[in-house]
């Protein structure tokens, strides 16, 4: 299964909640491959301590193999395709969105046959963008990750009108919410998603766990047993 996921801005949670629900799959014995799309400000290597030669970029450009750009993470059956800063978008890379497209989909299948990868998971840019809309429209699911902030719900919607378009199966996920107002927004955010018409998996409250990781190292392994991972453990079991 490929789900992509996505916020509208940055600063939701969405790498770190990306890299740990990679983790927790693997744990439960599941083959998970995380590519991070993110060409304009990537992460996720930073997460898995990864030291990288080649990345997603260099395999769109053409320099090096599917192969060259996949690192597993430690014995696990976890492999993170880590990208780099680049001024452009993937697809003004190519000449057409469909070759953008076809170049993604090379990658992909070309790890499933190597690695036998159950899931990939697409930690895309923040934003309205053609790297975004690629990843939305390549993914069997797409997941919209978002902070009870005021531009982010509006920027929410915009999301999830561009995912009916592309006709991707969408969830809503809101991050980072206040525990003490956790009963009030729990109503507000379930009115939301019925208004968009798309699936909640539900609202994360904020957690001291994710800070003091740093987003620098995984929850799900420092602290298995702590309230993120928990409500970790039940949003993976709707949308998986």
């Amino acid at each position: 299964m490929m789900l992509s996921f996505h916020s509208y801005k940055g600063g939701t949670g969405k790498t770190t909640f990306v890299g740990n629900l990679g983790a927790l799959l693997s744990a439960r014995g599941e083959k998970v491959c995380i590519v991070d799309t993110d060409v304009n400000g990537p992460g996720m290597h930073s997460l898995f301590n990864i030291r990288y030669d080649m990345t997603l970029v260099d395999f769109l450009q053409g320099t090096c193999r599917p192969s060259d750009v996949v690192y597993r993470y430690g014995n696990k059956d976890l492999y993170i395709v880590p990208s780099k800063a680049c001024e452009e978008d993937i697809v003004t890379m190519f000449d057409t969105p469909g070759e953008a497209r076809g170049k993604i989909l090379e990658l992909i299948n070309t790890l499933q046959r190597e690695f036998s990868i159950d899931h990939f998971l697409f930690d895309c840019s923040p934003g309205i963008n053609r790297s975004s809309l690629l990843a939305m429209n390549i993914a069997d699911r797409a997941t919209i990750i978002s902070t009870i902030d005021v531009q982010d719900i509006r920027g929410t919607y915009i999301l999830s009108s561009m995912a009916e378009k592309l006709g991707t199966r969408t969830y809503l996920l809101f991050n980072r919410t206040p525990a003490d107002k956790q009963k009030e927004i729990d109503e507000v955010v379930k009115d939301f998603s019925k208004k968009l018409g798309i699936r909640l998996l539900g609202s994360m409250t904020y957690d001291n766990s994710v800070a003091r990781a740093w987003s620098r190292k995984l929850v799900m392994e420092d602290e298995p047993d702590c309230a993120y991972c928990a409500q970790l453990k039940s949003i993976a079991e709707k949308l998986i």
